[in-house]
């Protein structure tokens, strides 16, 4: 199981090997590529979501274009390179046109299939298709009500289709990396951009706070000798955060590695 680390990460691209990146953010790109070597496996979102967020419309020519021309510079310096097909959001009808309109340019991308206006057709005629699919639409629902439900009943349909045909398909989890997920559903891939909530909001999902006494305050702080005269140290703080972030992509990539075992003992593998 990959698990592709997306997102802005201008302080942690070096200890990254699974790159996820929207080929519309240009900056990005440039951030990472420096990073980039035989062991990177490159991911190109198409961007449809953020576009969708705030209301832009996305050239398909242009992304055309950036996918010959990214295939043609990294084809040989990396380990692979995956495209995601220019889906429009709520639209299935369009989506597939957009589908077959790079198929024909010869970019086989990775069609999505959404949880909003699901509906089983689209996904059979993906497995019938393609051998790598994407599942999207499931960042903000709620896991229990909406999320487990839905990719049961995915999940159930490539349980036959790997039954009938002795092949497990590719799936990527679009913006999904939960534990409760990945150990319940056979993916091939996933990303998030959980780890960035390290320099985001001070928070790990893997250092665990020790719980404060009954009342919720502390008893036993000592302030600063001269608190007053007290001036932020720019260089230590960052050189800590760094620090808990690397440990937290270690974290996430020893999970990686724990998900892959335990569906490799259920005889689940992949290329």
């Amino acid at each position: 199981m990959r698990n592709y680390f997306a997102g802005s990460c201008w302080l942690s691209p070096r200890l990254i090997q699974n790159h996820l990146i929207a080929w519309i953010d240009e900056k990005e790109i440039a951030i990472r590529s420096p990073f980039f070597n035989k062991k990177s496996n490159i991911l190109i979102d198409s961007g449809a979501f953020s576009a969708f967020t705030i209301g832009k419309k996305i050239n398909i020519n242009e992304y055309a274009s950036f996918i010959e021309s990214f295939y043609n510079e990294w084809e040989d310096k990396v380990n692979s390179i995956y495209f995601i097909n220019l889906d429009e959001i709520g639209n299935a009808k369009k989506s597939w046109e957009n589908q077959a309109f790079l198929d024909k340019l010869g970019f086989k991308t990775i069609p999505v299939i959404h949880q909003w206006g699901f509906k089983e057709e689209n996904l059979k005629k993906a497995l019938d298709n393609y051998d790598f699919i994407a599942f999207g639409g499931m960042v903000g629902r709620k896991q229990r009500q909406h999320t487990i439900p839905w990719l049961n009943k995915c999940y159930s349909l490539i349980g036959k289709y790997y039954k009938k045909n002795k092949i497990m398909p590719k799936t990527h989890l679009l913006g999904v990396a939960s534990p409760k997920i990945l150990y319940r559903y056979p993916c091939f891939s996933c990303d998030s951009t959980a780890y960035m909530s390290v320099y985001r909001y001070g928070e790990s999902s893997f250092l665990k706070l020790s719980k404060l006494p009954k009342g919720g305050k502390t008893t036993n702080r000592t302030p600063y000798k001269n608190q007053k005269k007290y001036t932020y140290n720019k260089k230590k703080d960052v050189e800590l955060l760094i620090k808990v972030l690397e440990y937290e992509i270690t974290q996430y990539q020893l999970q990686e590695i724990d998900i892959t075992n335990f569906w490799r003992q259920k005889g689940i593998t992949y290329e």
